[in-house]
């Protein structure tokens, strides 16, 4: 019987992930719908179970590991200032804005510093998508922007590996540690000609199943009975998640040289947190290190900046 729902949350995962692309929105967003929707925030079909996480888990690998085979470093290397800096300054600005944001709401202090991990990631299949729409995925300002997305990911998934293990007591658990080793071996097979194939192999393993269930799974950790008491908290980390990303991001564009149009455009392309910060919050549920009403506040939160950066986004590529 666990077979046949686990189907049907995976059948149901991947129409409303396109349900959201013909209403504009990213897949990820419907897919994040059904787990909502089936599991026990609504109709209570589907319940998180062991497969389920098992399942999940090796989404989360084949998500990171075709990220890595995606990387390229040597255009990395031609933007490697511009890109770090917009990077750091993407990465810090959250990390400290959020802990601060957090503390003043009550929330403990390691949830406050998990928050500023989170929303510091950036999602690059959502930037891929508007980039290669605008037609700038081969021109310079594409190459910064996802080298940019790219090194903040890698900080990103060192953060919450490090955090991870301190707040688990020193111990390196599989789980922590997974997303980082799938993105290194990506990185690393991508010199060998065979690695088109592996990305090609594993791209329609993930969005045939694992990546449904993944995406799937994080919506029925969702509980948002509990979330109409956290409304005016969770519009508020939503803001902080679009601001503190572009803002740091355009700050890191000017730094390095880059105008104010361009460095507008840099800022709005690092906003969206998607499937990276997704992955960050189910390590933080698997680490125990934030509770399943916590993680839902984080989730709409993701959702709502997924949303927003494409429509921020289109407009400022449009100018340059």
């Amino acid at each position: 019987m666990e077979y046949l729902l686990i189907m049907f949350l995976v059948i149901v995962t991947i129409f409303l992930g396109k349900v959201g692309t013909w209403f504009g929105f990213s897949e990820v967003v419907g897919q994040l719908f059904s787990g909502i929707i089936l599991g026990s925030s609504i109709f209570n079909i589907v319940q998180s179970s062991n497969l389920i996480h098992l399942i999940a888990e090796i989404g989360i690998f084949l998500l990171m590991l075709n990220s890595g085979l995606e990387s390229d470093l040597k255009e990395m290397k031609r933007y490697i200032k511009a890109s770090s800096l917009i990077a750091v300054m993407g990465v810090l600005l959250p990390l400290i804005t959020f802990p601060i944001a957090f503390l003043l709401l009550g929330y403990n202090i390691q949830t406050s510093i998990f928050a500023g991990v989170v929303f510091s990631a950036t999602s690059i299949s959502i930037t891929l998508a508007v980039l290669s729409e605008q037609k700038k995925l081969a021109t310079a300002i594409g190459a910064i922007i996802l080298s940019a997305a790219v090194i903040d990911d890698i900080i990103a998934l060192f953060a919450v590996t490090l955090f991870s293990v301190l707040v688990g007591g020193g111990a390196l658990g599989i789980n922590s540690i997974l997303p980082l080793l799938a993105f290194a071996l990506g990185i690393l097979l991508r010199k060998y000609n065979f690695s088109d194939k592996i990305g090609v192999i594993s791209t329609k393993m993930g969005n045939s199943f694992f990546y449904p269930v993944f995406f799937g799974s994080i919506g029925l950790e969702i509980v948002i009975q509990g979330l109409g008491d956290k409304i005016t908290a969770i519009i508020i980390f939503s803001i902080l998640a679009i601001v503190t990303k572009f803002v740091g991001s355009l700050w890191g564009a000017k730094i390095s040289g880059l105008d104010t149009r361009v460095s507008s455009a840099v800022g709005a392309g690092m906003i969206s947190r998607g499937e990276m910060a997704l992955v960050i919050i189910q390590i933080g549920i698997s680490s125990h290190i934030i509770d399943d009403y916590t993680s839902a506040e984080f989730i709409v939160a993701v959702i709502v900046s997924t949303i927003v950066a494409p429509i921020i986004m289109k407009p400022l590529f449009k100018k340059i």
